[in-house]
C-alpha cells in the first residue's frame, strides 16, 4: 500500500463517508451531550477543566479575536496536515510558518481530502496533551486537566476563525462535503477525548455505544430524516 492507493480509496469513499457523517450527525450531537457534558460532573478535576475552557474563551474574545499575529495557530495547523499527510503514507518535503502571512506544508506522494480537512476537526495540541497526560505524575493533574480544557478552547476558536469561504483547503476539499462531513467529526473528537479523560480507553467503547443507540432511536431517526 502506498499513498495513491490510499488517496484512490479516500477519494472513492468520500461521498459514502460525507453522507454517513450527515446521517449520524443527530446522534453524534446527543452522545456528546450525554456522555462529554452531563458524564464529567464526575470527572474528579473538572473544575480546572472548565476553568481552562473558559478562560481562554474569554482572553481570545477580549484580546486575540481580532489579533494579525497567528504564528502559533499557523504552525499548529499547518503541523495537523503533515501529520494526516504522513499517516497516510506521503512523505514531508516542507513546512513553513510566518507571523502575519498564512504558512504552507509541502509533500510528495498524493493529495487526499483527509489531509485538507484534518485542521478543522483534530485538535492536535489537546491529543499532545493526553499523550503527555499518560505520564505525568498524579499531582500535576489539576494543571494537565486545566491545559486540556486551555486547547480545546483553542481549537474551537481557531477552526471558526479558519473556516471562511476563501479558505483554500475547504475549497480544495468542496464546501459541501465539508458542511456534511465536519460537524460530525467534530463532535466525536470532542466527545472521545472528554471520555477518555473520564474513563480511559473503556470510555472509548461507550462512546461508540452511545453513538450506535443514539442512531437507532425513533425519535433521533425522525429528527435527522
Amino acid at each position: 500500500m502506498n499513498s495513491h492507493s490510499i488517496a484512490l480509496f479516500l477519494n472513492l469513499a468520500k461521498w459514502p463517508i460525507a453522507l454517513l457523517f450527515a446521517g449520524f450527525l443527530p446522534a453524534a450531537a446527543l452522545t456528546f451531550y450525554d456522555l462529554a457534558l452531563l458524564s464529567p460532573t464526575y470527572i474528579e478535576f473538572f473544575t480546572q477543566f472548565i476553568a481552562g475552557l473558559f478562560t481562554y474563551l474569554f482572553v481570545w474574545l477580549t484580546m486575540l479575536r481580532h489579533s494579525r499575529f497567528t504564528f502559533l495557530s499557523t504552525l499548529e495547523h499547518e503541523i495537523t496536515h503533515c501529520i494526516f499527510a504522513w499517516l497516510t503514507l506521503n512523505k514531508i518535503t516542507g513546512l513553513r510558518a510566518t507571523l502575519r502571512d498564512g504558512g504552507r506544508m509541502t509533500f510528495t506522494g498524493a493529495s487526499n481530502w483527509l489531509i485538507s480537512t484534518a485542521p478543522y476537526f483534530f485538535p492536535t495540541v489537546t491529543v499532545l496533551l493526553l499523550v503527555a497526560f499518560v505520564f505525568i505524575d498524579s499531582s500535576w493533574k489539576a494543571v494537565m486537566f486545566g491545559l486540556i480544557g486551555v486547547s480545546i478552547a483553542y481549537h474551537v476558536t481557531s477552526t471558526w476563525a479558519e473556516t471562511h469561504h476563501a479558505q483554500t483547503d475547504l475549497k480544495e476539499s468542496g464546501f459541501v462535503f465539508c458542511l456534511l462531513f465536519l460537524p460530525t467529526a467534530n463532535f466525536m473528537c470532542y466527545t472521545l477525548i472528554l471520555s477518555y479523560m473520564e474513563s480511559g480507553f473503556k470510555g472509548l467503547g461507550l462512546v461508540l455505544h452511545s453513538l450506535w443507540m443514539h442512531h437507532y432511536n425513533p425519535i433521533v431517526l425522525l429528527a435527522a430524516y
